[in-house]
């Protein structure tokens, strides 16, 4: 497989929380995207999304590679996004490059704060997903990913923001801010990172689920 950046486009997707989202990119910049956030859409509303964001000047043949928001999130909204992707990239003969979801919410949560943070993705009643970004330090794909309560995480860091995909009915106040991943930045960190992501792309690609009581780092290529 050629490592080289693909001059041809990178179409992000991204079906980890309620926000299903797609992009496109090219060359390191957005060229489009599109969202709907809404509970259980994904199933219904992906291929949509993809279809007006490709129509009617963008054919399928022009792009190079899909590139997944792999998890941790929705156990559903994961499944339904790789199996989308994987059929993209089967068809098209594309690779298939994994984005971890909580670099993607860093992208997102770094377009309007430097400021050191919690970033999460709810796992179910009080448990999240989580990593910490201290302030101004450079994005990193390979960021650890944890698994514990909001409330206990919180209390472990109190000078950080916790940016994430649920308000927990508001008992944080101000501290937290309700942001979702997004498609295009999925493509945008695949296009920075494709000589990274390329090895990775396999027909047996899975969710990133971690495990319910303990998480796992990135994989060694």
């Amino acid at each position: 497989m050629n490592s080289e950046l693909p001059s041809k486009l990178i179409l992000g997707i991204e079906t980890a929380t309620i926000n299903c989202s797609v992009g496109l990119v090219r060359n390191g910049a957005i060229l489009g995207q599109k969202n709907l956030t809404d509970r259980a859409v994904h199933s219904e509303k992906l291929i949509e999304l993809i279809d007006r964001l490709l129509n009617p000047n963008i054919a399928f043949s022009m792009i190079g590679a899909i590139a997944i928001s792999i998890g941790p999130g929705s156990y559903t909204g994961l499944r339904i996004g790789l199996a989308t992707a994987k059929g993209l990239a089967f068809a098209g003969h594309l690779p298939l490059l994994p984005v971890p979801t909580l670099t993607v919410l860093e992208s997102v949560a770094r377009r309007e704060t430097a400021a050191s943070a919690v970033l999460f993705i709810k796992s179910h009643r009080d448990l999240i997903y989580y990593t910490v970004a201290e302030k101004d330090q450079p994005l990193d794909l390979r960021r650890p990913v944890q698994h514990n309560r909001i409330e206990t995480v919180a209390n472990s860091f109190p000078d950080h923001r916790l940016i994430g995909d649920d308000d927990f009915d508001g008992k944080f106040g101000e501290r937290l801010m309700i942001r979702y991943p997004a498609g295009d930045l999925t493509a945008l960190i695949a296009a920075r990172h494709y000589a990274e992501l390329l090895p990775l792309s396999r027909p047996d690609l899975q969710p990133d689920y971690h495990s319910n009581l303990e998480a796992k780092t990135w994989p060694t290529v």
